[in-house]
């Protein structure tokens, strides 16, 4: 990689992170280019050299949330272990990932994700995605008769995202004040319970 091509995704990286930590503290609504450009220390006319608009600050945001996951299946698809305890730690690499970019939930569950048309079909497209490597997840436990056979592997994975929704959304409308590992805690283990033989 060039050092030109270095310098700009590094800058594009600041200008996704930083865009994330204002979503985290004062929703979409306070989301504007020239705060980005305060917080990473550049002019409003530099940012425009890296992103045409807030929607594609928004875009590489998704991005961004879609690359984290991947990653983290990959590196847990990748360990010898059992499907049971993948999806543990693929849960609990998720609900981390939240619990650190307070501005993710306030993007994900936005207006602006879902009324604009490629936005939501990004993030449908990411989580179709996901389900698919869950379920492939699932009917390998189905297979080796560490999970319950009687589960249907589609399903049970809608549920495992359906869990890390239903807290993250509690969790953001108590302003954060609800502990988000607490609740993951209990819905994993209760998860968990339905799932292993």
């Amino acid at each position: 990689m060039g050092l030109k091509k270095e310098k700009t995704e590094t800058r594009r990286g600041q200008i996704v992170k930083a865009a994330l930590e204002i979503t985290g503290e004062e929703g979409i609504q306070g989301l504007t280019t020239l705060r980005i450009a305060k917080i990473v220390g550049i002019s409003e006319a530099n940012l425009y050299r890296h992103f045409e608009n807030k929607d594609a600050i928004l875009t590489a945001i998704i991005d961004h949330i879609d690359q984290s996951l991947s990653n983290n299946l990959t590196a847990v698809n990748e360990e010898p272990i059992s499907p049971v305890v993948k999806l543990e730690r693929v849960f609990n690499m998720h609900i981390s990932m939240i619990q650190n970019n307070r501005g993710i939930p306030r993007i994900v569950f936005s207006s602006d994700t879902i009324l604009k048309a490629d936005l939501r079909e990004k993030m449908f497209s990411l989580i179709n995605r996901y389900l698919k490597i869950l379920t492939d997840i699932l009917k390998k436990g189905i297979r080796d008769g560490s999970i319950n056979p009687d589960m249907n592997a589609e399903a049970t994975a809608a549920m495992f995202i359906g869990m890390i929704q239903v807290s993250t959304i509690r969790w953001t409308f108590s302003n954060f004040q609800m502990s988000l590992s607490e609740e993951s805690r209990k819905l994993w283990k209760a998860y968990k319970k339905i799932i292993v033989v």
